[in-house]
């Protein structure tokens, strides 16, 4: 994915110009062609998209530089991208939250703005004019979903046949909204397919819940979404895997009415033969080997476990064990397992590794053998990050990667403090460095004062984070991130939980059993 920065020195209409195409027609959508996404953002700003790939991962938009700065991301793509960005903003009323959604042709071109508060706008497009959620109506259960709520109040008050209901009365008025625009026919098309996506995740969502029981409504919903599985595909969307989980689910349960559910790998072997020849059933399994492998690496050992009892159920079942079976190699010899993965295959899942190859190399770190890694504290006082670690009387350290600049680090800090209380007398103790920059060093003690940070011990601040050679070792991108070292330096997660996951305190409490 190629990066470019522009400053604003350069007028925006020759920018335009540049990188304006023309209308994309229905019979060259799968032509591979980039598109170009271009963010006008301000100094030190980021703005991040999610979108569907087999990694379900996020485009990030950042602006190192001192000044406003045009940052563009072509994105090579040979079918429709559906992808969107949320501004979470806490506010004295409550939280709230605005999605920002796009839906781009290969070949399209998008220049957008950043403003007050982190929302954008466009400024440009050769494609739709405006926002996708300002077009068409896009329920928050198409982003993310509560199983608990309020899929299970609704079903309470007014049952399955009542949300169904309500299901094609939102895709209808969509389809009204779509007519009513003045859209070529290749954009409402594709808009109308999107519109099928809403429709058949929130329906997922449904025939996904283990309460709900098989019955003549969900038998019509299950096949009414599998007779519309090609309009689903045309587009990438975030939702794919919500919708393929939940035909596989489906199919499983209708063969054994004993099947959890939420049992992945039993629904994946119990569905019938028709489905295992499909793509979806292999890009199904794909998406769940290789978006594990990148988010919890951990655990593709255990998946490896489970389809060893498996694989012999079937050829494709077989190639996935034997695909876990290399991943697995990343932590004991990275560069073997890669060198495996290209000829595995004909090299066809080479791209797990090569599209993210610093988070995919699971070899076990330490600190032991790092060049030193220089921090600071308030007073300016230099130390070395080993020192830190390996001198502590305490079996586990975890270290909280921040900066002054961080409202989702800022927010995660209640929580923290919160399971340091709990926590208190145990073998742990807590590290913060932040990676705010030299020059921004009033910034940061400003922030550590302001969430009572000041007066705490273990407060550091990164030296030359970009070059850092813990940057490197860890991969260290986003934040915030957490850390967990022991007395060693042995790194035992370079990518712990938040302290606002439950599993925080529990996976902590584990280690030191």
């Amino acid at each position: 994915m190629k990066v470019t920065f522009i400053t604003l020195s350069i007028l925006a209409v020759a920018f335009i110009s540049c990188f304006s195409h023309g209308e994309t027609n229905d019979h060259n959508i799968r032509i591979r062609r980039p598109a170009l996404i271009s963010v006008h953002i301000k100094p030190g700003g980021s703005i991040p998209f999610n979108f569907f790939d087999v990694y379900t991962q996020q485009i990030y938009f950042k602006n190192p530089f001192k000044k406003d700065t045009i940052i563009i991301r072509e994105i090579p793509i040979d079918k429709p991208l559906f992808l969107h960005y949320g501004n979470f903003l806490v506010l004295p009323d409550g939280p709230v939250f605005h999605t920002y959604s796009l839906l781009l042709f290969p070949g399209d071109t998008v220049l957008l703005k950043q403003g007050i508060d982190d929302a954008i706008s466009i400024q440009y497009s050769s494609g739709y004019q405006d926002f996708i959620d300002s077009l068409i109506l896009i329920p928050k259960d198409f982003y993310w979903h509560n199983l608990e709520e309020p899929q299970q109040k609704l079903i309470k008050e007014i049952g399955l046949n009542g949300i169904v209901k309500q299901i094609e009365s939102r895709f209808r008025k969509n389809e009204l909204s779509i007519s009513d625009l003045n859209l070529s026919d290749v954009r409402a098309n594709l808009l109308r397919k999107l519109n099928s996506n809403i429709k058949y995740t929130v329906a997922a969502h449904l025939l996904a819940d283990p309460a709900i029981q098989i019955s003549n409504l969900t038998d019509s919903l299950y096949d009414d979404m599998y007779l519309h599985i090609g309009d689903i595909r045309s587009i990438d969307a975030v939702n794919h895997s919500t919708i393929y989980g939940a035909i596989i689910a489906y199919n499983a349960k209708k063969q054994n009415k004993n099947i959890d559910k939420n049992d992945v790998w039993a629904c994946v072997v119990g569905v019938d033969e028709k489905l295992k020849q499909t793509d979806l059933y292999r890009d199904y399994l794909i998406s769940i080997v290789a978006g594990g492998f990148v988010a919890t690496p951990e655990k593709i050992v255990e998946m490896n476990r489970k389809l060893q009892a498996l694989h012999t159920q079937s050829p494709f079942l077989d190639t996935i064990y034997r695909l876990t079976n290399i991943l697995s190699g990343t932590f004991t010899n990275f560069n073997e397992a890669r060198k495996k993965l290209k000829t595995f295959c004909n090299g066809r899942y080479s791209f797990i590794i090569e599209n993210d190859e610093k988070s995919a190399n699971h070899e076990k770190k330490s600190i032991d053998g790092l060049a030193p890694v220089t921090l600071y504290n308030f007073a300016g006082n230099q130390f070395d990050l080993k020192q830190v670690i390996t001198n502590s009387k305490h079996k586990l350290t975890v270290v909280d990667f921040w900066a002054s600049w961080c409202i989702p680090c800022i927010n995660e800090m209640p929580a923290l403090q919160k399971a340091e209380n709990k926590l208190k007398g145990k073998s742990i103790q807590f590290v913060a460095i932040s990676i705010d920059k030299e020059e921004a060093i009033a910034k940061w003690i400003e922030a550590a004062k302001k969430n009572n940070l000041f007066t705490k011990p273990f407060q550091y601040r990164l030296a030359n984070f970009k070059d850092s050679p813990l940057t490197k070792l860890i991969n260290l991108r986003n934040i915030p991130r957490y850390l967990l070292i022991d007395n060693h330096g042995n790194i035992l997660d370079d990518d712990f939980y938040r302290p606002s996951d439950k599993r925080f305190e529990l996976e902590l409490l584990k280690y030191l059993d």
